[in-house]
C-alpha cells in the first residue's frame, strides 16, 4: 500500500513538471457572435483630452450621466409597472361593473 502511494506521488509529481514546459499563447483577438470584423465606434463626440488625468476626469464625469440615466430609467421602469397595476385593476372594476 505504501509503495502504490509513493508511485501515485511520483507520477503526478512527473506530469507536474511536464507541464511547466507546454507553452500556450492566448489569441490576440477574440470574435465573438461569428464576425471578424469588429463594430466601428463613433468617436466624432469624445473630448479632446491634453492629459492622462483630464481624459480620467472626462471618463469619471461619463460613467456618472450613464450612472444618471439608469437610475432615472429604473425610476421609468417604477412609474411604468405603477401604471400597469392601476390599468389592470381599473379594468378588473371595469369588468366587474359591467357584468352586473
Amino acid at each position: 500500500m505504501h509503495a502504490r502511494t509513493v508511485c501515485l506521488l511520483l507520477v503526478v509529481g512527473l506530469l507536474g513538471a511536464t507541464v511547466g514546459c507546454v507553452s500556450v499563447t492566448a489569441p490576440e483577438k477574440v470574435t465573438i457572435g461569428g464576425s471578424s470584423r469588429p463594430e466601428q465606434v463613433d468617436s466624432s463626440r469624445v473630448p479632446p483630452t491634453s492629459s492622462h488625468e483630464e481624459a480620467r476626469r472626462e471618463l469619471e464625469k461619463a460613467y456618472r450621466f450613464i450612472r444618471h440615466l439608469e437610475d432615472e430609467n429604473a425610476h421609468h421602469d417604477r412609474k411604468a409597472a405603477k401604471y400597469k397595476r392601476e390599468r389592470d385593476e381599473c379594468e378588473g372594476r371595469l369588468e366587474r361593473y359591467e357584468g352586473d
